[in-house]
C-alpha cells in the first residue's frame, strides 16, 4: 500500500480514471490505461489490479443509471443474463490463481485475435444494430455464451466488454445502444464481485481508488451521453476498433 499520494500522481490518477471510463462505457478495455499508469506511478501489479474494480464499479454505475434515465437500459434481460455471468466470474476468479504469466500473454494474444476477427469480419452486422430486433428471451446457447464471457472476465478481464458486446449484437440481436447499456451493466457487476473479493483480502488501495473514481464518474457520464447520442453504432464500432489497435500494439512490445 501507499500511504501519501502527492497532487501530481492524484492529477494523473484523475486523468487515466476519466479516459478509462470513457472507453469502459462507449466501447471496452479502459483497464488497458489505468493499470499501466498505476503501476508506472509505482503501485504494485496486484494492487493496481485490486484497486482497478473500485472507478470500474463506481463509473459503470453512473452509465447505467444514465442509460436507464434514458429508456435506454433493459432491465429484464440484464438482470436475466446476470446469473451465467457471475456464475462464469467465479470460476474465472479461481482459474486465475493458477495461470501463470506466460499463460497469461498467450491466452491473451489468443483472445485479442478472436475479439478482432469478431469485430472486423462483419461490419455490417454491428453498424445496422441499431435496427435489429433483439431476444428479449436468452436461449442457452446465449446463456453458455455469457457464461463462458462472464469466465474471461474473471480470468484475465481485458476484452471481455467486447465479447459480451459481440453476444448481444451478433447473437441475440440487440440494438447497440441497449446491448452497450447491457454490457456496461455487466462490467459493473463483475467489478462488485472483485471489489468484495479484494476488499476481503486487504488488497485494495483506498487512497488511490478516490481519484481515480472520480475520473471515472466524468468519463463514464461522457461516454454514456456519446453512447446515447446520435450515430452511437458508428462511435461505439470505431471506438473497438481504436481499442483492439492500440491492444495489438501494446501487446506486441510485451511479447517483444
Amino acid at each position: 500500500m501507499v500511504d501519501s499520494l502527492d497532487v501530481t500522481t492524484a492529477l494523473l490518477l484523475i486523468a487515466a480514471g476519466l479516459v478509462a471510463g470513457f472507453l469502459n462505457t462507449v466501447a471496452s478495455s479502459g483497464t488497458a490505461v489505468t493499470l499501466p499508469v498505476m503501476i508506472g506511478l509505482g503501485l504494485h501489479p496486484m494492487i493496481a489490479n485490486a484497486t482497478n474494480r473500485v472507478p470500474v464499479l463506481l463509473g459503470c454505475a453512473v452509465a447505467v443509471w444514465k442509460f436507464h434515465q434514458a429508456g435506454q437500459m433493459p432491465w429484464k434481460p440484464a438482470l436475466k443474463l446476470s446469473v451465467p455471468l457471475l456464475l462464469g466470474a467465479v470460476v474465472g476468479l479461481i482459474a486465475a490463481e493458477n495461470l501463470s504469466d506466460m499463460r497469461t500473454i498467450r491466452v491473451t494474444v489468443f483472445a485479442l485475435g478472436i475479439a478482432a476477427l469478431l469485430v472486423v469480419l462483419n461490419p455490417s452486422k454491428w453498424l445496422s444494430a441499431d435496427i435489429a430486433e433483439p431476444d428479449r428471451a436468452p436461449g442457452p446457447l446465449i446463456t453458455v455464451a455469457v457464461f463462458a464471457v462472464g469466465a474471461w472476465a474473471g480470468l484475465i478481464v481485458l476484452d471481455s466488454a467486447t465479447y459480451m458486446l459481440a453476444v448481444l449484437v451478433l447473437m441475440a440481436h440487440f440494438p447497440l445502444r441497449e446491448a452497450n447499456a447491457i454490457k456496461v451493466f455487466a462490467l459493473g457487476q463483475v467489478a462488485l464481485l472483485g471489489v468484495i473479493v479484494f476488499t476481503v483480502k486487504g488488497q485494495i488501495d483506498w487512497l488511490w481508488a478516490i481519484p481515480l473514481s472520480v475520473g471515472s464518474i466524468v468519463g463514464s457520464r461522457v461516454g454514456a451521453m456519446v453512447s446515447l447520442g446520435p450515430n452511437a453504432s458508428r462511435w461505439v464500432y470505431s471506438m473497438l476498433l481504436v481499442v483492439l489497435a492500440g491492444e495489438a500494439i501494446r501487446l506486441g512490445f510485451l511479447i517483444l
